[in-house]
């Protein structure tokens, strides 16, 4: 959508003429600038049109983006809910399994700690041990099977 320059050949030929252009150039010489602004020059009109239609293929892309982004953050909600429910499952299970392992150990230490008393009844009863010296190595070895049970569970 080309508009034509106004563009008067008639007049510029007669002003090369004046300036000492034979006539027959002159002629030739205006008839083809007119007919190259007739046709290779845009407007204001054809710019403002294009501008027109760029900036509503700008607001058409813009917002097909949005939709886009929209959709994918919607898709990136429902992933992190999906990961979130698997983490919670997840943690509930081995906060499961370690209640089982604390259990099953508290259960073999209460059953050795009154395997330890009852063998320490009879070592004061026979030997007449200085208690002292046994609750001390008792409380030693306690604190020597927890730091091995607290090793084994963070493995």
């Amino acid at each position: 959508m080309h508009m034509p320059i106004q563009f008067d050949t008639f007049d510029y030929a007669k002003r090369l003429a004046s300036a000492g252009v034979p006539t027959q150039q002159a002629e030739a010489h205006a008839t083809a600038l007119g007919d190259v602004l007739g046709s290779a020059v845009v407007v204001h009109g054809e710019l403002a049109a294009l501008e027109r239609n760029l900036l509503g293929e700008i607001k058409l892309v813009s917002h097909n983006v949005d939709a886009k982004v929209g959709a994918l953050e919607l898709k990136i909600d429902a992933l992190e809910l999906r990961l979130d429910t698997r983490i919670d499952a997840l943690d509930l299970k081995l906060d499961t399994r370690i209640d089982a392992l604390e259990h099953k150990f508290d259960t073999k230490f209460d059953a050795l700690e009154h395997k330890f008393d009852a063998r320490l009844e009879r070592l004061d009863l026979r030997h007449g041990a200085d208690m002292k010296h046994v609750y001390w190595m008792m409380s030693t070895l306690i604190l020597l099977n927890l730091g091995i049970l607290s090793k084994l569970m963070l493995q």
